[in-house]
């Protein structure tokens, strides 16, 4: 398995993300921006992005950014989209739970995703049943 980019404006989140994948023993670069994760030597390594939603301009540019990426993907939103991402792409509901995380983060680098609708939303806010990832704070 290749480096896991974690992608979020917020460090407290981009710290939580990483740590919690690092815990599952998997390679982790953390950047505060799209730009500066494709700027990155490490690049070509990536086999998946965790790419919080707030480092995107907006909804209309966000599909767009994500498919120039050209990496899986899975979005941390905080409400369930109306719209269908890219094939490549899935979608978390924060707050996040760990599980859900890493079986996603699983999934896309084992391109295992099962065939269906794009934009799939993998998770819904914290039902109790999971362990949730720490709350960010700003």
């Amino acid at each position: 398995m290749g480096v896991i980019f974690v992608i979020a404006a917020d460090s407290a989140l981009r710290r939580s993300l990483k740590f919690a994948l690092e815990a599952e023993h998997l390679t982790v670069h953390a950047y505060d921006g799209l730009e500066s994760a494709r700027r990155s030597r490490l690049l070509d390594q990536a086999s998946c992005a965790v790419v919080d939603e707030d480092v995107l301009d907006g909804r209309g540019a966000a599909t767009a950014a994500l498919k120039r990426f050209a990496r899986p993907v899975i979005l941390l939103v905080d409400r369930p989209p109306g719209c269908a991402g890219h094939d490549e792409l899935a979608i978390l509901v924060k707050p996040l739970q760990w599980d859900a995380l890493i079986r996603t983060v699983q999934a896309m680098t084992r391109d295992t995703m099962p065939p269906g609708p794009a934009g799939v939303v993998a998770d819904q806010p914290d039902d109790g049943s999971g362990r949730p990832l720490p709350a960010a704070t700003t």
